[in-house]
C-alpha cells in the first residue's frame, strides 16, 4: 500500500465469533453445511497484527452481517491476521497449493492488480455493478481494482498526502487562501520565511517518492504507462520533467527547502522515525510539511505548542485549479478465487465496506473511506486538519505504483529518490533523468535495472 507507517497504522484487530486463527494455514471454509451451500464459517485474511481497539468494530460488522443476511446467521466469521511482510508468501502458498487460502482477503491496493493477474481473485464485476453503494466509490481507486474491464476487488479505506500548515502563520504572513498553483505555493513559502525569519517555507526531502510523484502528475506527466503489455517509463517526457524540476528547484532555485533534507525521507535519515521535516514542522522550524493525516499523533508527540493551529490543503497542480493527483495508498477487499462461498463472501464485504462501517473504521485509523459522498461530509470539511486531505482524496492516481516490480524500483533500487538526490546535488538534469528513466523501465518490466 505504500503509505509510511502503514503497518502500524492499519494493523488492527480482532478475532470474530470467538474464533481467531493464529496463522494463515487455517485455510478457507469448506462446504460442510449441507446442500444449502451456507458456509459453516468464512475465513477473512486481514493484514497486520491484532489490536484490541478494533474488536468492537469487527463484532459489530459480524452482527450486522447476520442480521442483514439471516441465511448466514449461523456462519462463523474467523479472522486470520497476516503480517504485512508475510502476505506475499502466504498468498503464493495458497494459490499454488490450492489449499489454505481465505474466503475474503484484504490487500494493499498496490497488491491487487498483480494478484488479480495471477488468478488469485474472483471476478466481482457484476456484484459491484449491482451494489447500491458501488456508484459512490472513488472512480480512480476502483479503476485500480479493474483489469481489462474486469473488477477483482473494491476499495476499503485509504490515505493521501497533502500539505500541513499553521493557520496563524498564514494569517500573519498575509496569506488569505491556500495555494492552488505552484507559483502560489512558492510565493506563500517565501512570504512565510519573510514573516518568520530562520524558518524554511516548504520541506522537499529527496527520498520521498510518494510526494514527488504528485508533482509529476500535477504537471500532467506520468511515471510510467502500460503499452502493449509492457511498462514504458515516462520520467523524461516534458510534463514529467517539469514536475521533477519544480520539486528539485524548491531547494535549488527557490531556496524554500533546506539542503539538510537531501538524502532524507520526511522522517529524517532513511530508516529513521523522527528528526526530519516532520519534527521541524512540529517545532515551528518548517512552515509547510508534506505528509498524510496519520502524522498528527507523531507531530503531537514532538510538540503540542502549535497543534491548535495546524491545518492542511491538497498539493497544488502546476496551474490549478484542481489539486495535483495524490498517490492513494490503502487497502482493498477481494474474494479468493478458490472460495466455494462467493455469494456469502460478497455479502460480508458489502457490510465491511458499507459507507458507514468503512468511514468508522477509516476514521479510527487516521485514513479516509473510499466513498465520494463521505469525503464531502461535515465530518471532514469542518476539520482544519482533515478537510484538505479529504479534498485531495478525491484526486488520486496509483499506476505504476501497482506494478509487481514497483517495490524493487522504489524501495530496493531507490530509482526516483536517487535521481532526486543527484539533481539536488547539482547533477546534469537531462542525463540524470534519462538514466533513471531507463532503470525504471527495466525494473518495471524485468525486476532488474539492466
Amino acid at each position: 500500500m505504500n503509505i509510511t507507517r502503514s503497518a502500524a497504522a492499519i494493523g488492527a484487530a480482532v478475532a470474530l465469533a470467538g474464533a481467531t486463527a493464529a496463522i494463515a494455514g487455517c485455510g478457507s471454509s469448506t462446504p460442510s453445511s449441507g446442500a444449502s451451500g451456507v458456509p459453516a464459517k468464512l475465513i477473512v485474511w486481514r493484514m497486520g497484527s491484532p489490536v484490541a481497539s478494533q474488536e468492537t468494530w469487527m463484532k459489530g460488522v459480524v452482527s450486522q452481517f447476520h442480521k442483514k443476511f439471516p441465511q448466514f446467521k449461523n456462519t462463523k466469521v474467523v479472522v486470520d491476521w497476516i503480517p504485512w511482510g508475510n502476505r506475499t508468501q502466504d498468498w503464493t502458498n495458497a494459490l499454488t497449493s490450492g489449499k489454505g487460502g481465505p474466503d475474503i482477503t484484504e490487500l494493499g491496493n498496490t497488491d491487487t492488480p498483480g494478484w488479480a493477474s495471477q488468478g488469485a481473485l474472483a471476478n466481482v464485476t457484476s456484484d459491484v455493478r449491482a451494489w447500491s453503494d458501488g456508484s459512490q466509490l472513488i472512480p480512480g481507486n476502483l479503476a485500480n481494482d479493474t483489469l481489462n474491464g474486469v473488477t477483482y476487488a473494491v476499495p476499503w479505506f485509504g490515505g493521501v498526502r497533502g500539505i500541513w500548515y499553521n493557520k496563524d502563520q498564514f494569517a500573519k504572513a498575509g496569506i488569505t487562501a491556500a495555494p492552488t498553483t505552484w507559483a502560489e505555493l512558492v510565493s506563500d513559502a517565501k512570504a512565510l520565511m519573510k514573516a518568520y525569519p530562520g524558518t524554511y517555507g516548504l520541506g522537499a526531502p529527496s527520498d520521498y517518492t510518494n510526494a514527488i510523484v504528485s508533482f509529476i502528475w500535477g504537471a500532467g506527466g506520468q511515471v510510467a504507462v502500460q503499452q502493449g503489455g509492457k511498462w514504458v517509463a515516462q520520467l523524461n517526457t516534458p510534463a514529467s520533467e517539469a514536475g521533477i524540476k519544480f520539486y528539485a528547484d524548491l531547494l535549488l532555485k527557490y531556496h524554500v527547502s533546506p539542503s539538510k533534507y537531501i538524502g532524507e525521507t520526511e522522517l529524517g535519515t532513511v530508516g529513521a522515525t523522527s528528526g526530519g521535516s516532520d519534527e521541524d514542522f512540529a517545532l515551528g522550524k518548517l512552515d509547510m510539511y508534506i505528509d498524510g493525516p496519520w502524522a498528527e499523533s507523531s507531530l503531537e508527540a514532538v510538540s503540542k505548542k502549535n497543534m491548535a493551529q495546524w491545518a492542511s490543503f491538497p498539493i497544488p497542480s502546476e496551474h490549478g485549479p484542481n489539486p495535483a493527483p495524490a498517490f492513494a495508498g490503502g487497502s482493498d477487499l477481494g474474494i479468493w478465487a478458490k472460495s466455494p462461498y462467493k455469494t456469502a463472501d460478497w455479502d460480508l464485504i458489502t457490510v465491511m465496506d458499507s459507507p458507514s462501517n468503512a468511514t468508522t473504521f477509516a476514521n479510527s485509523q487516521g485514513f479516509f473511506p473510499e466513498f465520494t459522498s463521505k469525503l464531502s461530509s461535515g465530518v471532514y470539511t469542518s476539520s482544519p486538519i482533515l478537510s484538505g486531505f479529504a479534498k485531495a482524496a478525491g484526486y488520486t492516481q496509483i499506476s505504476p505504483l501497482n506494478s509487481k516490480n514497483w517495490a524493487t524500483a522504489d524501495a530496493t533500487d531507490n530509482i526516483i529518490p536517487d535521481m532526486m538526490k543527484a539533481l539536488m546535488q547539482g547533477a546534469n538534469f537531462t542525463a540524470t533523468v534519462n538514466k533513471a528513466n531507463t532503470e525504471l523501465q527495466n525494473v518495471l518490466n524485468t525486476g532488474s535495472e539492466t
